[in-house]
């Protein structure tokens, strides 16, 4: 199957995974409140730092190395089989531990032993479909992807309306995750691969080298991405990772854009880092610009109709999330940043200084966590995270410039320019915002927006076909 399609099959899955996610998280906030939905997140996200020590870079080395030599996959697979088991069964047990010298509660903790399973059930059918990756076989893991989701999104919709506890909300994702496994094996199977774990030193040394740097960095960026709730949950309690949970989810919600144009804009980065620098620098300047015009709109306009957005979807009980929503809705324009930047850096051969950066950036973010947390709460580990993702991309832009020679002056002049236009249309969102229904306001912003950023010259109709065009490449 072409690239093409493949890279359609995982854009368009992600994107839908993504949509249901939302709407499901949104129905079990507006069911469960404040308390119970932060105990139900903080379960999620404190299983999910723990699973990438199990899994540590190993399946990305997989996919690249079983689609050079094939002739080797069984035994790659084999391998990593039997390491994947063993290092399960020693994380579960660290989580399980971890849960417990934290001092959460009995069922806090049984919903953390039950999410380990789910992990370890996941990062298991993702080697498996590992395999399907390299084979060029994506349109398998993309239907699962969107087939997991729903069925979490109809049992855990059942398991609500009958009334039964948070146990089974997390059971929710357990079953479809043994579904995935058992038709990610089945699928295997029936092009000839054997599942029975048998380690290869040989080949395990072999991918060990090479996973490393990737194992770092993912352990980083977890930590990074999660820890948050995890300090929030000491410092003030599971109301408030409710209340954090929900900006953090609105947010995140948005990250497919930039995974779509990064999709597009890596083979041209690694491209033309070897064979031209110029072009490299453009392609990088052209991106960045992208994001910022998509990023503005969004951010501003979710930031000035916050209240009217959390009491539309939530319930008055979140109303606690929405200084928060505004202040981790800014850090989404510097997170989009960050993508092209990582990308740029890891396609020009630096994904050590990619690694350092995230680390530093990890580091500040826990300090700030720590310091931010105790005083301000909720609102704090929004700050952290919107610090965070600025440090980001400003640590990331300083090294790239030192790749080749990009426009600094150039990407100054459009941020400056978009940020122009969002401000007019968000002033435009306000002012609407206080006679109509938000929806209205909605519309007149986006009409504002796009005649802002014509008349002002800040793209051009040009551009907007030279976009279309790489992401349909």
């Amino acid at each position: 199957m072409s690239v093409a399609k493949n890279a359609t099959f995982m854009t368009v899955a992600s994107v839908g995974q993504k949509i249901i996610a939302f709407l499901y998280f949104t129905f079990l906030a507006r069911q469960l409140g404040t308390e119970d939905i932060g105990r139900y997140f903080l379960a999620l996200s404190f299983t999910t730092i723990f699973v990438i020590f199990i899994d540590l870079g190993f399946t990305s080395v997989l996919v690249r190395e079983a689609a050079r030599q094939m002739d080797r996959a069984q035994k790659y697979l084999s391998t990593l089989l039997a390491f994947k088991l063993l290092m399960a069964v020693v994380v579960y047990i660290a989580c399980s531990l971890a849960a417990h010298l934290l001092g959460y509660d009995e069922q806090l903790i049984h919903l953390i032993y039950l999410s380990g399973v789910t992990m370890i059930l996941d990062t298991l059918h993702l080697t498996l479909y590992g395999i399907l990756r390299a084979r060029g076989q994506l349109q398998y893991e993309s239907a699962a992807i969107v087939a997991s989701q729903a069925i979490t999104l109809v049992l855990g919709t059942f398991f609500v309306y009958s009334g039964l506890g948070l146990i089974w909300l997390i059971a929710a994702f357990t079953f479809p995750s043994a579904l995935n496994l058992l038709y990610a094996s089945w699928m295997l199977k029936r092009q000839g691969f054997t599942l029975r774990p048998t380690f290869d030193k040989e080949s395990f040394h072999f991918l060990a080298r090479i996973a490393v740097p990737f194992a770092v960095a993912a352990i980083f960026a977890r930590l990074y991405s999660y820890i948050d709730s995890i300090l929030l949950s000491k410092f003030m309690g599971e109301v408030a990772v409710g209340l954090y949970s929900i900006p953090y989810k609105i947010t995140f919600a948005f990250q497919f854009v930039p995974l779509a144009l990064i999709a597009a804009l890596y083979p041209r980065f690694s491209e033309y880092f070897v064979s031209d620098r110029q072009k490299l620098a453009i392609t990088f300047e052209r991106g960045v610009k992208y994001l910022l015009l998509v990023s503005m709109p969004i951010a501003f306009g979710i930031a000035t109709l916050s209240q009217d957005i959390i009491h539309t979807l939530y319930t008055s009980e979140f109303d606690g999330s929405i200084l928060p929503l505004q202040i981790l809705i800014f850090g989404l324009i510097f997170s989009y940043l960050s993508f092209p930047i990582g990308s740029f850096l890891n396609a020009c051969n630096r994904q050590v200084t990619q690694t350092i950066i995230i680390a530093i950036v990890m580091v500040v973010n826990i300090i700030l966590n720590v310091e931010l947390i105790p005083r301000f709460g909720v609102v704090g580990a929004a700050l952290s995270a919107t610090l965070g993702n600025i440090l980001l991309a400003i640590l990331g832009l300083f090294f790239a410039l030192k790749v080749t020679n990009i426009s600094l002056s150039y990407i100054l002049t459009y941020f400056l320019r978009t940020l122009m236009c969002a401000l007019i249309m968000s002033f435009v969102v306000f002012w609407v915002n206080q006679y109509m229904h938000f929806s209205v306001s909605i519309l007149a912003g986006a009409l504002t927006y796009i005649v802002a950023v014509f008349a002002t010259q800040t793209v051009t109709k040009h551009q907007i076909k030279e976009l279309y065009l790489l992401i349909r490449r």
